[in-house]
């Protein structure tokens, strides 16, 4: 069993408040442009177990992504997924004749499944402190983000990350890369960050999220430290609909890149 796909990749996130998404300053950071961003590189990716192994993948599956090298906007990307031994699918994504990430999904995962993390309040803008080891400690409650899930905005997701809508009922499904994306969210919403690099995500599915359900995100601080000179925070999430899991996973991200660090 494979899969190969093409891909045109799309930069969703120009107009983000991370700047790591812009042209002029991800060309300080040694970037030829803005960064894709991850969450979208893992749509890419989790096109493969989607189309080869059905919606049950949807509520049952696991799949872990690691983000080595950029994806730029207009990038012709190339998607490939070849079946292991153990029956787990290898994954890959490649532009401009480099490997940008990789990853493994496998059909079911038997571990017990997790509880919902525990919920806090988001401040307002305004109130986020800044990004460090002192405001993200381990075992920090990030705030929680409480929204309503549109398919008409699953749909827009859906074209944007180039995936083929028939496979979510035309975005009456959430897609995991739009769930994913909400542990970005919880983040951002609750320290202010310069611009910041996601690394990796591991991601279990437990169940759908439909078109006008309730889409809660919660976050926990599960390891703050620093490598290679950049300081990253690892997170623990939940996304659930009222008391239903849906998705469950650690989430890496460089919060305060080294090149900030030096220049401080």
């Amino acid at each position: 069993m494979s899969l190969t796909r093409s891909i045109v990749a799309f930069n969703t996130a120009t107009a983000s408040e991370n700047k790591i998404h812009a042209d002029d300053v991800a060309s300080r950071f040694g970037f030829t442009g803005g960064l894709v961003p991850g969450v979208d590189v893992f749509a890419y990716l989790a096109h493969a177990p989607v189309a080869l192994w059905g919606r049950d993948w949807l509520s049952q599956g696991r799949m872990t992504a690691r983000f080595g090298k950029p994806v730029y906007d207009g990038d012709e990307a190339a998607l490939t997924a070849t079946e292991e031994a153990d029956g787990s699918l290898a994954l890959g994504i490649s532009a401009r004749g480099v490997d940008c990430a990789s990853g493994t999904a496998w059909r079911t995962d038997d571990r017990p499944i997790p509880p919902l993390l525990a919920e806090a309040p988001l401040p307002r803008p305004e109130d986020r402190p800044p990004a460090s080891p002192q405001s993200l400690p381990v075992g920090r409650v990030l705030g929680t983000l409480k929204e309503i899930y549109f398919a008409d905005v699953g749909l827009s997701h859906l074209q944007n990350t180039r995936e083929e809508p028939e496979l979510f009922d035309g975005g009456d499904i959430a897609n995991p890369a739009y769930m994913l994306r909400r542990a970005n969210y919880v983040l951002a919403q609750s320290v202010r960050l310069g611009p910041w690099i996601h690394l990796e995500s591991d991601v279990r599915l437990h169940g759908l999220i439909r078109d006008g359900e309730l889409m809660e995100t919660r976050g926990v601080v599960a390891e703050n430290l620093e490598k290679n000179g950049h300081l990253i925070v690892t997170l623990d999430f939940t996304v659930n609909s009222r008391e239903r899991l849906a998705m469950s996973g650690r989430h890496w991200a460089i919060y305060e890149p080294r090149q900030v660090r030096e220049k401080g």
